[in-house]
């Protein structure tokens, strides 16, 4: 399982990013979750946001504020929870990806990423760039700005225009 994703990318552009990605028989990605969170030391609280992707069209997304956190790193967490599950965090990926215990002060929060991977029938987390996350990192940020806690998920419904259509066709 990978995630296609362009790489030319400035290097002051890199920023910690997630994704989640399941393939069909083919190779072929049918659905990508992007998720990233928004933390600052003086807020009173974070944002999270998710956007998730059947092949390129966005089909839900998702916008929450929530009480503040011990640090940035437990926010990409918890938004990696939210979500299930796609972050901007890359040291929270080689966290998960590593499975060492080198925050404790993780552990449930990574307990509940391990348990929600589990879930599914595959699953995997890469790195991506900010830029390449930008309605999921919007999405994030405008939440943190917001005075109450809130959690908003939208669907969209795609418009599926038929290849073909006859008006004296019957049902």
């Amino acid at each position: 399982m990978a995630q296609i994703v362009e790489t030319n990318f400035a290097a002051e552009e890199r920023s910690p990013v997630i994704a989640s990605v399941t393939e069909d028989a083919n190779g072929t990605c049918l659905w990508r979750c992007q998720v990233d969170a928004s933390w600052s030391e003086k807020s009173d609280g974070i944002g999270m946001g998710f956007v998730l992707y059947d092949q390129e069209v966005e089909v839900l997304n998702g916008s929450r504020k929530g009480p503040q956190t011990e640090s940035p790193l437990h926010t990409e967490a918890e938004s990696l929870v939210w979500a299930m599950k796609e972050s901007d965090c890359q040291q929270l990926i080689n966290i998960i990806q590593q499975q060492k215990k080198l925050w404790p002060s993780l552990d449930p929060e990574l307990d509940e990423i391990e348990a929600l991977k589990n879930t599914f029938n595959a699953v995997s987390f890469k790195f991506i760039s900010r830029s390449a996350n930008v309605r999921a990192d919007g999405l994030a940020k405008d939440a943190r700005s917001r005075v109450q806690s809130f959690s908003l998920v939208e669907v969209k419904d795609p418009l599926r225009l038929a290849l073909e259509a006859s008006l004296y066709e019957t049902f």
